[in-house]
C-alpha cells in the first residue's frame, strides 16, 4: 500500500503546522476509524489532549490523503 498527500493536504498540514509523521502515526494506530460520505475515511489519533483527524479516499491499493486537521 503507498500512501500519497494530495497537493491540498500538503497545504492544509503545511499552514496548520502539523507533521507528516502525525499523519502517517494517525494511519498506522488510529484510536478511532469512521467512514464518511463518498467512501472517505476518517482516522482519528489522540495527540497531547487534541483530536488529530486525518480525511483519507482508497484506490485500489493506495491511501490519498485529502486533508488533516486537529477536532
Amino acid at each position: 500500500m503507498k500512501i500519497i498527500f494530495s497537493d491540498h493536504a500538503r497545504a492544509q498540514i503545511f499552514r496548520r503546522g502539523i507533521t507528516h509523521a502525525r499523519v502517517l502515526d494517525a494511519i498506522d494506530k488510529p484510536d478511532n476509524l469512521e467512514t464518511s460520505f463518498r467512501g472517505r475515511k476518517l482516522y482519528q489519533k489522540k495527540f497531547r489532549g487534541r483530536i488529530l483527524e486525518v480525511v483519507v479516499i482508497e484506490e485500489d491499493i493506495d491511501l490519498i490523503i485529502i486533508t488533516a486537521y486537529y477536532l
